[in-house]
C-alpha cells in the first residue's frame, strides 16, 4: 500500500484560528481588523473561523466571506461544543508554521498580532498574552477570577493569571498539542504543561464590537475546576491531611473529655451527635472530590470525540487522525465532502 506523501505546513506561515458563537452583529467589523492585521504581517497566511453552533446568522457572514477570500476557510460544528473544543477543531485544521488564535469578539485586540509574529521571529515558540486590568469589568467579578486562578495556582502550583487563550504556538508546539486528547480542555493549563520557550506579551482588553459577554459564572467555574483536577491531585492529598488532623483532633477531645468528665460533666450523647456529624461532613465532602476525579475518568473511558464537523469548507485536506497524531508526524489525508460529518477524538 502506498504510503501518503507528508503534508505540507510551510506554505501558509500563519494560521489565524478564531472561534465563533453568535456574533454576526460585529463579525464583518471583526474580519476587517483582522484582515488588515493579517495582511501587514508581510506572509502567506489563512484564517480560520470555526462556528461553534451560532444560530444567529455567524455561520452565513462566514461563508459569504469565505466565497471572496480563499484565504478564508471555516468548520461547523454539529453543535455548541464549547469555546476549548472549538480551539482544538482550529488547532487541528490549521496548517500554518505559526497559529494564532483570538476571539471573534473584538476584545483581543488584532493590533497585538504583529507583536505576537515579532516575539516568534526572535525564536519564542510559545507567544501568550496576559490582559491587563479591565476598568469595565466590576470589582467583584475581578474578585471571582482572581480567586479562581489563585486556587489554580495554590492546587496545580501551575500560574495562568489574567492569561487569555489569545496566543502564537508554533508549529512544533501545535502538534505535541495535539497528541492531548482529555475532553475536559483547559488549553491554557496544557500550552503551560507543554513547556518550549515562552513569553509573555501584554495586553488591554477592547471593548466587545456587540452583545454581551458569554463568559458566565458557571464557565468561571467550570475552567476552575478543570485546572485544578486536570493537573492536580493535591486535594485528594488535602482530604488524606484533613482526615489525619480530624482523627488526632478526635483522639485529643475523647481524652479531654474523659479527663474532665469528674469535674465538669456532660453529655454524652450531645458530644457523640457532634462527632459524628463532623466526620460524616468530611466523609460526604471526602466522597464528593473523589467522585469529581472518577467522574472524569468515566468521560475519557467513554472516548466520545472532542468535537463532531458538520461543515468545513476552504481546506485542501482534513487533519490527520488524533491516534496517528499521537505516532507519528501529521500526513496528508484524502480530500472530503465539505458536507461529510467527521468526529475528531
Amino acid at each position: 500500500m502506498e504510503q501518503d506523501e507528508p503534508r505540507d505546513v510551510t506554505a501558509v506561515v500563519f494560521s489565524l484560528v478564531v472561534p465563533v458563537h453568535n456574533e454576526a452583529d460585529g463579525l464583518e467589523t471583526f474580519h476587517a481588523r483582522l484582515r488588515d492585521a493579517a495582511d501587514g504581517l508581510g506572509e502567506p497566511y489563512e484564517i480560520i473561523y470555526v462556528n461553534d453552533g451560532s444560530t444567529d446568522g455567524s455561520l452565513e457572514i462566514i461563508r459569504r466571506l469565505q466565497a471572496e477570500d480563499d484565504r478564508i476557510k471555516y468548520i461547523d460544528l454539529s453543535r455548541n461544543f464549547g469555546h476549548q473544543e472549538a480551539l482544538t477543531a482550529g488547532y487541528d485544521f490549521a496548517r500554518g508554521a505559526a497559529v494564532i488564535t483570538l476571539d471573534a469578539d473584538g476584545q483581543h485586540p488584532t493590533d497585538v498580532i504583529a507583536e505576537l509574529a515579532r516575539r516568534w521571529r526572535q525564536g519564542y515558540e510559545v507567544v501568550y498574552t496576559v490582559k491587563k486590568a479591565d476598568p469595565n469589568v466590576s470589582a467583584l467579578r475581578r474578585l471571582a477570577v482572581r480567586s479562581v486562578y489563585g486556587l489554580i495556582r495554590w492546587l496545580s502550583g501551575m500560574d495562568v493569571t489574567d492569561q487569555a487563550d489569545f496566543r502564537l504556538l508554533d508549529r512544533k508546539v501545535v502538534e505535541a498539542l495535539r497528541r492531548t486528547r482529555e475532553r475536559a480542555r483547559f488549553l491554557r493549563g496544557l500550552v503551560r504543561w507543554l513547556g518550549f520557550r515562552q513569553v509573555a506579551v501584554e495586553y488591554e482588553p477592547a471593548p466587545r464590537l456587540a452583545g454581551a459577554p458569554s463568559y458566565t459564572s458557571a464557565k468561571l467555574a467550570r475552567m476552575g475546576s478543570a485546572g485544578v483536577f486536570n493537573f492536580s491531585v493535591m486535594p485528594l492529598r488535602c482530604i488524606g491531611l484533613l482526615g489525619g488532623a480530624m482523627a488526632g483532633g478526635a483522639i485529643v477531645y475523647a481524652v479531654v473529655a474523659l479527663l474532665c468528665w469528674p469535674f465538669l460533666g456532660g453529655s454524652v450523647l450531645a458530644n457523640l451527635v457532634a462527632l459524628a456529624v463532623g466526620l460524616t461532613g468530611l466523609v460526604l465532602g471526602s466522597l464528593g472530590l473523589v467522585g469529581e476525579y472518577i467522574g472524569r475518568i468515566y468521560e475519557e473511558a467513554k472516548d466520545r470525540p472532542i468535537y463532531i464537523v458538520r461543515e468545513a469548507a476552504g481546506f485542501e485536506a482534513e487533519p490527520a487522525p488524533a491516534e496517528r497524531a499521537a505516532e507519528e508526524p501529521v500526513r496528508s489525508a484524502r480530500p472530503s465532502e465539505p458536507s461529510q460529518i467527521r468526529l475528531f477524538t
